[in-house]
């Protein structure tokens, strides 16, 4: 019943493509970041976010917040890729492919949002330190 059309959804799958290297202007800096395809849309039904670990499917994992279910089992989706969904980015954990359904385990992506580092240092007097003029 968790199938039935009215009660799936569209998301967007990124397969993995490789790694490109950020370049600082032309210069080659040595950081390599994933790259991904353009999205691919399906069908299927997200679960809602749960709290605990569980060991049926999956095995015992605590590292995944929704189980994706889809009727095609053969489905191109593997495990180094992402899932879109409702504006947010989601990590595959796991693919389990059985006769009838394709069980995906994802994992919410989340972004650090820490403000961003000030390289200007405020000097300060030290107490060691006499200032201009004072010297006895």
């Amino acid at each position: 019943m968790r199938l039935l059309r009215r009660n799936t959804t569209v998301f967007g799958y990124r397969a993995y493509v490789g790694e490109t290297e950020q370049l600082n202007g032309t210069m080659h800096t040595g950081i390599f970041a994933p790259t991904y395809a353009a999205a691919v849309q399906y069908r299927g039904n997200i679960s809602v976010p749960s709290g605990y670990a569980t060991d049926n499917l999956f095995g015992v994992n605590t590292q995944y917040t929704h189980v994706l279910v889809m009727d095609k089992p053969d489905a191109d989706i593997q495990e180094d890729g992402l899932i879109d969904w409702q504006g947010a980015t989601y990590e595959i954990k796991a693919v389990r492919p059985s006769l009838n359904v394709l069980s995906v385990a994802l994992k919410k992506l989340t972004v650090n949002h820490a403000p961003p580092v000030n390289d200007v240092v405020e000097e300060t007097a030290s107490a060691n330190s006499i200032p201009d003029g004072d010297e006895p």
